[in-house]
């Protein structure tokens, strides 16, 4: 999500070849990589004010419940039953450590297609001040385990495959990302996301 719709897909069309198709109206867009859905991006159901950043939606088969949960053990909603379209219906939150994250509930069983590939969803980490706390969260939340780093701020990652990540870096760097740490980047309006190798041996 970003303040910059316009120039976020002309910075990630030259970086990882995504195209943009429009979806549901509200400025969202799907995110495509050789055809297939890749991810999504539109402005923030909070407003501009929020700035520019990637969220991690968790899949809720019962999206209020799994909101009553997420409250019920320490997590502030900032947006509950949000109508995306055709596609489903999305609640926003920030976890008792700080960290924005989604849950989202969708009308068909298609969303992200392709993963694990250059240019596409290659996972996501979640930084905690205090993983075991997030963890137990999580667990009570989603029911499933979440990859997490110990680190501040609190925050959800999302991990972009590249082929040759050194090389991606450089690349993004010339784009106009910066470099925070080796494989996490920020992009000009200042979403950060992880670069995960995802190099197909040849």
């Amino acid at each position: 999500m970003g303040v910059d719709p316009t120039g976020a897909k002309e910075f990630y069309t030259a970086l990882l070849g995504w195209e943009f198709r429009p979806e549901g109206g509200r400025g969202y867009h799907l995110i495509l990589l050789g055809g297939e859905i890749v991810g999504g991006l539109g402005p923030s159901p909070m407003g501009p004010r929020f700035g520019s950043s990637w969220n991690v939606y968790l899949a809720a088969k019962d999206l209020d419940a799994a909101g009553e949960r997420a409250e019920r053990h320490g997590a502030r909603l900032l947006a509950r039953g949000v109508p995306a379209g055709g596609d489903g219906r999305l609640s926003l939150a920030v976890d008792p450590q700080g960290a924005p994250f989604g849950l989202w509930q969708g009308m068909r069983e298609e969303g992200v297609v392709l993963v694990d590939e250059p240019g596409a969803l290659a996972g996501a980490v979640l930084h905690s001040p205090e993983p075991e706390d997030s963890a137990a969260f999580y667990g009570a939340v989603c029911g499933s385990d979440a990859r997490i780093e110990k680190g501040s701020p609190a925050r959800w990652m999302p991990l972009l495959g590249a082929d040759a990540p050194d090389a991606f870096e450089e690349r993004a760097r010339a784009a106009g990302a910066t470099v925070l740490a080796p494989g996490v980047l920020a992009d000009p309006w200042g979403a950060v996301f992880g670069v995960a190798d995802v190099t197909v041996p040849r």
